[in-house]
Parts: structure tokens; sequence; C-alpha cells
């Protein structure tokens, strides 16, 4: 795996224009079926590598990508009721890395590495727990807790899902603010560009979302837009994207698009949000997604790339650095 020095500087440029992306993996050619022990023991994840180009930035940047992590109790969870505890368990057994490795196990390794990255940032990309419970949040909070790296975290559906307990609704929210707000919308900007995050986009953002959203497009700087799941802009390359979809989830495109899981054909604010991703001036240069538990790289538009990341939990995490060159 190609090393990477530790680096602290300010991007200074504030230019637009068209990002070109590109993407490799570990030295074995991505051939791996999942992460390797170093012979010192240290753990080393499959490392999705992913390049943005904006002309006329100074300086480098790197974005650090986890998502569908899927931390897991199972069974012994206490909020967990007693019909449920079969289906928990099944999870968790379910949630292990190609080695064999559970969930909650490759969360405590994947948290304790972070940092060595260097990046100026890290982007949890949602799903980081597989159910709303205690147990799964405790677990969650332990590994952040590790991390010196700022970091934003958009959730989505198995992060508010209170499916196996008969916890409140705002039992849930309490936990969830106790380890991060709940941004509808995250921003973090750079001098040469902005990074927003979509919170919770298995549904429809609000319209406040979608207004704070094209304020910030208006700023005059190239924005890099997270989600969790990915958008469907119907180019050539995004009908790979249906297809490989198709071929792990039961025939089901599980992006935003027209005619697919989450349908933008009838319109709503999500068709708003695709319409801004694929104007001819949009100053949206990147999309980055999860959701699928697969890899996917390709362009949305003629000036606008995207990726989607595969499972944390399957020893996944993307590495996007963002330069001029």
């Amino acid at each position: 795996m190609r090393r990477r020095s530790v680096w602290k500087t300010v991007c200074i440029s504030a230019m637009s224009g068209i990002l070109m992306s590109g993407m490799c993996f570990a030295d074995d050619g991505g051939s791996s079926a999942g992460a390797s022990f170093l012979d010192s023991g240290e753990y080393e994840p499959q490392l999705e590598e992913v390049f943005v180009t904006i002309p006329g930035m100074e300086g480098e940047c790197s974005l650090l990508w986890v998502s569908d992590m899927h931390l897991c109790a199972g069974a012994d969870d206490p909020d967990v009721t007693d019909e449920h505890r079969q289906d928990a368990q099944e999870r968790y057994e379910m949630l292990r890395s190609p080695s064999g490795t559970a969930a909650n196990d490759s969360w405590e390794l994947l948290s304790g590495r972070i940092d060595s990255y260097g990046a100026d940032y890290v982007i949890f990309g949602a799903d980081m727990v597989d159910y709303a419970s205690e147990e799964n949040y405790s677990r969650l909070q332990e590994g952040l807790d590790r991390l010196n790296t700022p970091w934003i975290y958009i959730r989505a559906d198995h992060d508010y899902g209170r499916w196996f307990s008969d916890m409140g609704i705002k039992k849930m929210r309490k936990l969830q603010r106790s380890i991060a707000p709940q941004n509808k919308l995250w921003t973090v900007r750079f001098d040469a560009f902005t990074v927003a995050g979509l919170d919770n986009t298995t549904t429809a953002i609000a319209d406040e979302t979608l207004e704070e959203f094209r304020a910030l497009c208006n700023e005059g700087k190239p924005v890099i837009l997270c989600t969790h799941v990915p958008f469907d802009t119907g180019s050539e390359d995004c009908a790979g994207l249906a297809a490989l979809s198709e071929s792990g989830w039961d025939d089901r495109v599980l992006c935003w698009g027209d005619g697919d899981e989450y349908d933008t054909s009838q319109g709503g604010n999500m068709k708003e949000m695709l319409d801004i991703i694929t104007a001819p001036d949009s100053p949206v240069c990147a999309v980055f997604a999860g959701h699928l538990h697969q890899t996917w790289d390709g362009s949305l538009t003629d000036s606008c790339t995207g990726h989607v990341f595969s499972a944390a939990y399957e020893d996944h995490i993307g590495l996007i650095t963002v330069s001029g060159e």
C-alpha cells in the first residue's frame, strides 16, 4: 500500500473548474478480499483512493470516508426485545468482514487507525450502527473518542432505525445528539472548495435543507457533496451504477433517480437536488456516497464525478485527495 505522509497545509485558492478523478486500491490491485493484518499486527483496511482535481487550487487536502460500519450488539443487546433477539443475532453474524471479524471488533481496530492517515476531515457517511440502541451508540462513541481528526456524521435509516427495540423516538434522538448534532446539512469550508453533507438521504430532504444547499452553491466555490444514497443522473456511466445495484440488491436500483428505488420521477426536493447537480453551471464537482456495500466510480455529468464506497464492516474505507494537480 502506498504510504502517505502526514501533512497540514492551507488550501488557498478558490477557483472553480472541471473536476477529474481516478481511483486506485492497495498495491495488490484490489484483489484482496478484505483487510489485512501487517506483520506488526497493525490493522490495514482496503483503501479506495479517489483523486479530485480543482484547477487553480494550491496545496492538497484529504478526506477520509467511512460508512456502513453497521455496529451490531446482537442478541445480548439490552435494548433488543425478546421477539427480535434472533433477528439481532442473525444481523450480528452476517455483519462480518471477509476474514470473519465482527463489525464491532472491526470498528475498534479501525477507529484506532484513522488518525494515522493524516486526513483533514473524516466523513462518516451513515449507517455506522445497524439499529438504534444504547449499546450500539456506546460502541460508536468509544471509537469516536479515540479520534483527533475532526469529523462530520451524516446519518441514514440504520442510524435512526428502532426496528429491534421498543425505544421511543425522543430517547433515540437524545442518544443521537449525545454523539453529534443532527445537522440536516453539514458544511465544512476550505479555502478552495466546500464539503456539504446531507443527513438521512433514505428520505427526501426538507425544504429548508434544499434552500440552505442552494445558498451554499451560490457562494462561488466548488462543492463536494457527501450523501448516503447515491444519485443516478441518467448518465452513460450511471447505467453501470444501476446494473451494479441490481446485481447485488434483488434487481433494485438503490439510488435517487428517475424510476429508481428512491424515485424522482414525480418531482420533489430530491429531483431538485438532481437538477442542481446536473445544471450546466453547477458548482457540484463530486458526489460521494455509500449504501450499496459495493464500489462504483464514474461520471455523473461532464463536470461532476461520482464514487460509491463499499462498506466499512467489510474493511473498506475511502481516502479522497483534493488538489490542483
